[in-house]
């Protein structure tokens, strides 16, 4: 007998590899044989057979070309056990399932929404129900621990999260502001009464345009009277250089003397008693 798990091979002198024949690698779509379960109870639409889920078969599974956000789908090939017809379902990445093609139908669709996104989803918009779905669960799961303690824990009770100052300041904060627009609205009211009083909103426009145009009259008489006091006073001062006669100045006219070439000073003569009787009345008086 031969080994059952050879290690060794025996290889003849004459070998060539190059002449042994390769195989053609398969182009399109490669199928595997594996085992696998219905993932979701079913019925065949030829022969109306129920197929439970978690039922055991051996499938085929194929790798298409569609991409889910870099994602591949794949597509699984099971036979029905009453009929032997084909069945084929595919994966659905986007809801985390999986998608009926043919041959079969769900007996019942699944609580959760399994087509809540849409087909054409955008990034941004992927980002978004992301963020959405995220904060729904953070929200759920702090239910959920509230809950423990507390069965008939809600949401609207405790707000943020449940802390009790920020709670009582957030309810002040909301009473100064309707306190605030309540003062604001009896305030109006009260100039709305002083309208409707003096007549309504048409007599107060009226006496409004009235007075503007009294105030732009009595502005012009007195532009009127400034320009009438200055005409005025440029007439006087005319007329009085008109009247004032033009008086001749008189130019000096100096006459030459002889003065002589060389100038004799005569020294005076020297004191020879101090003056010590001054009388200074003169100076006093003066």
């Amino acid at each position: 007998m031969s080994e059952r798990k050879a290690i060794n091979k025996y290889y003849p002198p004459d070998w060539d590899p190059s002449k042994v024949v390769k195989k053609k690698k398969q182009t399109g779509n490669q199928t595997i044989k594996i085992r696998m379960m219905a993932p979701y109870s079913m019925r065949c639409t030829k022969c109306n057979e129920y197929i439970a889920e978690r039922r055991s078969f051996n499938a085929r599974k194929e790798t298409t070309n569609e991409k889910y956000l870099n994602i591949k789908i794949i597509r699984f090939y099971i036979t029905c056990p009453g009929c032997n017809n084909s069945i084929t379902f595919k994966t659905n990445p986007q809801t985390a399932g999986y998608t009926p093609e043919e041959g079969a139908v769900r007996n019942y669709e699944p609580k959760k929404k399994v087509s809540s996104a849409k087909q054409g989803e955008s990034e941004d918009e992927l980002l978004k129900r992301l963020e959405r779905e995220e904060e729904e669960n953070k929200k759920f799961q702090l239910l959920k621990e509230k809950r423990k303690h507390n069965p008939f824990w809600t949401e609207s009770e405790h707000l943020n999260k449940g802390d009790v100052l920020e709670n009582l300041q957030k309810r002040l904060q909301e009473q100064q502001k309707q306190q605030q627009i309540n003062n604001e609205l009896e305030e109006l009211q009260v100039k709305l009464d002083d309208v409707s009083a003096k007549g309504g909103v048409d007599k107060i426009a009226d006496m409004a345009q009235k007075k503007i145009e009294s105030d732009l009259q009595f502005q012009k008489q007195v532009e009127q009277d400034i320009e009438k006091q200055d005409e005025v006073i440029a007439k006087v001062a005319f007329e009085n250089r008109i009247k004032r006669p033009l008086e001749k100045e008189e130019v000096p006219v100096v006459k030459r003397s002889t003065v002589p070439s060389k100038i004799t000073l005569k020294k005076k003569k020297p004191i020879s008693k101090p003056i010590n009787n001054l009388n200074y009345s003169s100076s006093d008086e003066d």
